[in-house]
Order: structure tokens, then C-alpha cells, then sequence
């Protein structure tokens, strides 16, 4: 199985986070999403598993963040993707359809004995700004023990909010019949989530669909989507089932998901005495509400925290009061009062009562 991650893309909706890193190194609840999202593949995965990151901007960051921290973990690859073009600077890209088609070369030809061997020998293709609830083992039972070529998972959304979603239409046995990017009518309120899993067979076919949308490409097109090459599978008579999750995804690619779902991970795990006392944290004549999640190093005084507050290392918060807010290293601030604010690393903040606050890395008010 090669587990295929396209993390390319500059994260336009998570500016200005995104100007001095990659939008899967924003850090929620203690640790970078990426972080988030590769820890949950080792709980499923074992190191002969083969991961294919697919990046772009800021490219140099991650190659050595993930060597150094996973290179025992997994079998690494990385391939490229290409800027498009630029905008002042900032490169934009081809799109979701062209990251994964890079990695159609990793996938020699081999003999497929079985639809066991087929199965074996397919993909799994994650976003990077999405976090999965649910385990990959149920995720992989679903593919592995179902008569199908591949799976995609789905989410219930409001029907007014359909439309902001690719969208897919199920029969009464969960196969997918129909794809939509963004529907201008309703089709249904099964919202693709974001996690895909294909036969060596069936990712082939999704290869040759999405090089046909390539080759047709030029200067005026818009991004190649995944979602109308996988509606090409379906009609090249792939058996391709739509998995609803039980827990179901935190998408992380906008600020106001980005809190939501830090509030949900502190919420599973809050920092307690002992990670105060085992990290070096020092906390004087201050309250804090949990859940909240404070790194190391890092000093709180006379101050009231969270609930459903991130702190990073190395931080100095003094005369603060902070509700429902992900800050990240090497904080300092000080008379700050706050709820529902995102500030980036290395930022020294005075004297402030807002709300909503939106603050870049390497800032100073």
C-alpha cells in the first residue's frame, strides 16, 4: 500500500500563517497538523508502508521536518509540483488532480495474482489539512473486507450547504454513481471527505483519467479537481463505495475550522500537573480552564487561560486573560484579553481587548 499525501499548496485561507510556513505546520493542541495526521497512520500502518508526499511551496521545510522526524517510520518519497505561476510572488498550482497523478510512476507493473494482491498493492491519498477522527484501521477494514475497487469517504452536510462540496449519489448498497465538484443543484448531502483508497488496478485507471485532463490543459483552464477523473472510473465500471465516517474529519484549511478543531483535539487530551511539572511550565498566581494544552518551557503569570486554549513552547503570557485561542512558540504577551484568536510564532503582543484577533508570525503591537 503507498499512502500518497498532496501537501503542495500554499493555504491561501490560512494567510498570514501561511507566509513563513506550510499550512500543515500550523500547530493545534501541541503538535503541527501534519504531526497529527502521521501519528494517526502509524497506529495502522507498519514502517514498510511507502509515503509519497507531494509538495511544492515551502517544499525545504518539509522534506527535512519529515526526514528527520519519520525516515524510520515510513519509506519515504517526495515529489515535486511545479508552480503554474505567480501572483506577487506566491506560486499557485495545478491543482488536487495534478499532485496525485505525480506519483503515477511509483507504481511499477507487477504481477496482481488476486484481488487480494490488487487490493494490496493499491493507494491510500490524504489531504494535508485534514485531520481524521476516526482510526485508519476502520477505514481499511471497510476497503480491505468489501467487494469493491476502491472507497471514498463521505460526510453528511446540511443540504444548503451542499454546494460548497464535491458531492456524491449512492445506490441502496452505498456504490457510488454519480461525482459532483460544487453542484449548482442539489444532488445529495454525502460530502467526499477527503480520504481515498484504490485498488493497483482501479489507481491506474484514476491515473490514465486524470492525464487525459492534463494533456487538455492550457493557460485559461482551471485547476484539474480528482472528481471528475473518479466519475470517469465509475464509468469505466469501477466499483467504487462511498464510506460514511462514524466520527467523522477536522479540516483545518480555514481559521474558523482551525479553532473548531483545535477546541475537539484538546478535548481529548487536556495538559495535566504532570506535563506542567515533566516540561519545565511555570504557572504563578494564575487560573487555568481546562481543556487546554500549554508547551514547555513556558511561564503563565497572573493570568486566566481556556478553556480551549494551545499555547506553544516557550512562551511568556503575563496579565492576560484568553478563551478558545491556538497560539503558537514563543508568545509574549502581556494586558492581552482575547477569546477566538489565532497567533502565529514568535509574535510580542501589549495592551489589547479584542476578539477574533488574526496575527501573523514575527509580529509585534
Amino acid at each position: 500500500m503507498k499512502i500518497i499525501g498532496p501537501i503542495a499548496g500554499i493555504g491561501s485561507r490560512l494567510r498570514p500563517f501561511t507566509l513563513s510556513k506550510p499550512k500543515a505546520f500550523i500547530t493545534v493542541a501541541g503538535k503541527m497538523v501534519l504531526d497529527h495526521i502521521l501519528m494517526k497512520f502509524l497506529n495502522t500502518f507498519d514502517n514498510s508502508a511507502e509515503l509519497i508526499l507531494i509538495v511544492g511551496y515551502k517544499k525545504r521545510q518539509i522534506i527535512d521536518y519529515v526526514q528527520k522526524h519519520y525516515s524510520e517510520k515510513f519509506k519515504l518519497r517526495f515529489l515535486e509540483q511545479i508552480p503554474r505561476g505567480y501572483r506577487d510572488d506566491v506560486p499557485f498550482y495545478w491543482g488536487l488532480g495534478e499532485a496525485v497523478y505525480l506519483a503515477h510512476d511509483k507504481f511499477d507493473e507487477i504481477p496482481i495474482k488476486s484481488p487480494e494482491d490488487d487490493k494490496r498493492e493499491g493507494c491510500l491519498i490524504f489531504l494535508g489539512d485534514m485531520i481524521l477522527i476516526d482510526e485508519y484501521s476502520y477505514i481499511m477494514y471497510r476497503y480491505y473486507e468489501s467487494d469493491v475497487d476502491g472507497i471514498i469517504t463521505v460526510m453528511k452536510v446540511p443540504e444548503e450547504d451542499a454546494g460548497s462540496y464535491g458531492i456524491v449519489e449512492v445506490d441502496d448498497n452505498n456504490i457510488i454513481k454519480k461525482l459532483v465538484e460544487k453542484p449548482k443543484e442539489y444532488v445529495s448531502n454525502l460530502a467526499i471527505a477527503g480520504i481515498y483508497a484504490f485498488s493497483n488496478t482501479a489507481t491506474k485507471d484514476l491515473f490514465k483519467n486524470l492525464k487525459k485532463y492534463l494533456d487538455k490543459k492550457t493557460d485559461k483552464s482551471k485547476e484539474i479537481y480528482l472528481t471528475e477523473s473518479l466519475q470517469d472510473m465509475v464509468n469505466n465500471g469501477f466499483k467504487i463505495a462511498a464510506v460514511e465516517l462514524k466520527k467523522g474529519i477536522l479540516d483545518f484549511g480555514k481559521p474558523s475550522s482551525l479553532l473548531y478543531g483545535n477546541k475537539f483535539l484538546l478535548e481529548q487530551e487536556s495538559s495535566t500537573s504532570k506535563h506542567y511539572d515533566n516540561n519545565n511550565i511555570k504557572i504563578e498566581k494564575s487560573s487555568i480552564k481546562n481543556p487546554i494544552y500549554i508547551g514547555k518551557n513556558t511561564k503563565i503569570i497572573n493570568s486566566v487561560i481556556g478553556p480551549n486554549v494551545s499555547i506553544g513552547k516557550n512562551s511568556v503570557i503575563t496579565n492576560s486573560i484568553l478563551e478558545n485561542c491556538v497560539i503558537e512558540k514563543n508568545a509574549k504577551f502581556d494586558n492581552i484579553i482575547t477569546e477566538n484568536s489565532i497567533i502565529g510564532s514568535n509574535v510580542i503582543i501589549s495592551n489589547i481587548s479584542k476578539k477574533n484577533l488574526i496575527i501573523g508570525d514575527k509580529s509585534i503591537f
